[in-house]
């Protein structure tokens, strides 16, 4: 099966509940889904713009070719690069692992 790999900024609590679930959740007064970065450069980026230098973990996300294929995507999302929103939904079969 084809995957394709993708990176996500998430704060260290959404880090541990990521390495204790496997699983995407949605916090009160957030989006049913969440946003990816198709580098872990530009994950970075947006790290340090939402939860400041130094204060974020990047996990890698590797769905299925099909199921990434089908998200949506902005070639350039907040000037930064290339990006993805998936609906939790079409992330539950998502392998996530920390990047590095």
């Amino acid at each position: 099966m084809e995957i394709v790999t993708l990176y996500r900024a998430v704060s260290e609590g959404e880090f541990q509940q990521l390495m204790r679930t496997g699983k995407f959740e949605a916090v009160p007064s957030s989006l049913e889904g969440k946003f990816f970065a198709e580098s872990a450069e530009d994950a970075a980026q947006w790290g340090e713009m939402l939860e400041g230098a130094s204060h974020y973990r990047i996990v890698e996300v590797a769905p299925p070719a099909s199921v990434a294929k089908s998200l949506l995507r902005w070639e350039k999302l907040d000037g930064i690069g290339p990006a993805r929103y998936g609906e939790l939904s079409q992330l539950q079969d998502a392998v996530v692992r920390p990047f590095r």
